[in-house]
């Protein structure tokens, strides 16, 4: 970190804090309506139920302005949380667990970082890992622990090498449609893992957040819920990608020993979730058939994938990537050229996407890229993967 006086006064661990790639690049593409991105993971703004929005809205303002503008529960608005718990929450789960809405799933991790890491912590993360848990760990400085990764879920064998070998206090996964590799975890691998977390005492801190992102609307069980001690399992999920990233709200389930201190450490964060937002999802929700409204979504981004796959294939044949499941990425290599060279001429030629060292404890000579699909209208992503195939051709030949 530059020294400045600024820099004086803070204290050390602020030296860890990452800044995020793709925010940085979102700012430079909304200035310069000319960019066409791959690089957010945005949601496509037809699939916002807008109509249904504004009566729930309406709604709120008309019957519910006591409650909703007014400070709540630091937990969350009791009716959301009955919703959550009776449409996305394993049966499995629920039972010895609380809930606490929180602003995002990322202010979730925020919480969960605080509340277990530190210099003394080992926190087992997957390779590649989310850059936005990077980003909430890292000030409390654990020593990070990096799992390899195959197409079905992590290696089962180095997993059970690094149990013996170092005490693991946390694993933090992203099991469905992960961000940014799109792996998803087979049912064998969850038993397994689950499995040796309980042997191990390892406490899991499972993201959900792209669970219901499934192109053919399978929903898989979460780890936690194959766990034999749920005592040592965080489950985030986010209203974010299935409904609107604007509402800032997510949840996490909560072990009851943990209920007390992790709602402490929220309080001190912004004391309650938009206690607006929370009525108004509340009133959607109850008016909104969830399954249909996931199955547009589901249907949706499964074509957007499929036509950036005919895309690649078309022009850029070279290129690799594990066709995924569900979510809104390709995890694409780009062979024989260096990741920091090709970003260059890419945004010289107003065309972006997050390189994949982003996302990694450790960087790699290999040129991977995260590719959004859920966005671009179908002709603006033809334009978009010319200019890669340009910038590579260039770059190659």
């Amino acid at each position: 970190m530059e020294r400045n006086l600024a820099n004086l006064f803070l204290t050390k661990r602020t030296n860890d804090i990452r800044s995020s790639a793709i925010r940085e690049i979102l700012k430079i593409t909304v200035k310069d309506s000319e960019f066409l991105s791959f690089a957010g993971g945005l949601p496509n703004p037809s699939l916002l139920p807008t109509e249904r929005l504004t009566q729930a809205t309406e709604t709120t303002i008309r019957t519910k302005k006591d409650v909703a503008f007014q400070y709540g529960d630091s937990t969350g608005y009791e009716a959301l949380k009955e919703l959550i718990f009776e449409y996305f929450v394993d049966e499995k789960e629920d039972f010895s667990k609380s809930l606490c809405i929180t602003s995002g799933s990322q202010q979730g991790l925020a919480i969960l970082g605080q509340l277990f890491m530190d210099e003394n912590t080992n926190v087992l993360l997957e390779n590649p890992v989310y850059l936005g848990a990077l980003q909430a760990f890292s000030p409390y400085r654990p020593h990070f622990v990096s799992l390899p990764m195959e197409e079905d879920g992590p290696s089962i064998e180095a997993l059970e090498t690094i149990l013996v070998r170092e005490k693991i206090h946390c694993f933090y996964a992203n099991p469905s449609y992960q961000n940014p590799s799109t792996c998803t975890w087979s049912i064998a691998k969850r038993e397994k893992v689950a499995s040796l977390l309980d042997a191990y005492g390892v406490i899991l801190l499972e993201d959900e957040a792209y669970r219901y992102l499934d192109f053919t609307g399978t929903v898989y069980p979460s780890i936690t819920s194959l766990r034999k001690n749920k005592d040592l399992s965080f489950v985030l999920g986010s209203f974010s990608k299935i409904i609107s990233p604007g509402f800032r709200l997510g949840w996490v389930s909560v072990p009851k020993p943990y209920e007390t201190i992790f709602t402490a450490i929220k309080q001190g964060y912004d004391l309650n979730s938009n206690q607006f937002s929370q009525v108004v999802l509340v009133q959607l929700l109850r008016d909104l058939d969830i399954r249909k409204h996931l199955q547009k979504i589901q249907t949706f981004y499964a074509n957007q994938k499929n036509h950036l796959v005919r895309l690649l294939e078309q022009y850029l044949p070279e290129v690799k990537f594990q066709n995924p499941l569900g979510g809104m990425f390709l995890w694409v290599e780009y062979p024989n050229v260096s990741a920091k060279k090709m970003m260059v001429k890419l945004m010289e030629n107003k065309v972006v996407m997050i390189p994949g060292n982003e996302f990694r404890l450790e960087k790699s000579e290999r040129a991977f890229f995260r590719m959004n699909f859920s966005f671009l209208p179908e002709e603006q992503m033809e334009e978009g993967v010319r200019r890669i195939q340009s910038v590579y051709r260039d770059i190659i030949t």
